[in-house]
């Protein structure tokens, strides 16, 4: 913890346990079971290439944590998780994915080795936590009186988004790839 505050004991991230089954078992169930799986594959290996998503900050004036930086209001009118998920953009429209897919994967091509490790995706979430989410301090803000970040903030959180998206979807083709194939 940043101010010396120790955090709570917890157990290990539910998102490791789960994406590690859910690995192991894609290959192995019917394919009904398969078409359950998925979707949550997908949704969770997204979500842990999201720093905040690996991460709960425990300060003396948040002993219970902040929730993954729900709890760090932001300007204007938003949380600190909030303002890294919507990074990539909020358009869910199938013309804005696409685009959006495409451009990342050209900005970042596939690296020669893909981890398909869950426990090295959330250490990489976790430095950044530390390297890049919260550089501003130790404030928290409130709804009242949301923080106003740094000059350049959100433009490098859209940077790190736009990395880490191309890096989820390189690992996940190359799970379904080895499990499916």
């Amino acid at each position: 913890a940043p101010d010396g505050i120790k955090p709570p004991h917890q157990l290990p991230p539910h998102a490791l346990s789960e994406l590690r089954r859910l690995m192991a078992e894609i290959a192995t169930v019917p394919s009904t079971q398969q078409a359950y799986d998925l979707p949550w594959l997908v949704h969770i290996e997204g979500d842990v290439h999201q720093p905040l998503h690996a991460s709960s900050r425990f300060l003396k004036s948040q002993p219970k944590g902040d929730a993954g930086g729900n709890f760090v209001y932001v300007f204007p009118n938003t949380n600190l998780h909030a303002l890294w998920d919507n990074s990539p953009g909020t358009d869910i429209s199938d013309a804005y994915v696409s685009e959006y897919a495409a451009s990342v994967t050209a900005e970042f091509p596939a690296p020669k080795a893909v981890s398909t490790d869950p426990k090295r995706w959330l250490d990489e979430s976790f430095r950044l936590v530390k390297s890049d989410v919260y550089t501003f301090g130790l404030e928290t803000g409130s709804k009242e009186h949301p923080l106003t970040l740094p000059a350049g903030y959100e433009e490098r959180a859209k940077g790190i988004a736009r990395a880490r998206i191309a890096l989820a979807g390189y690992r996940l083709a190359t799970i379904l790839d080895q499990r499916l194939h």
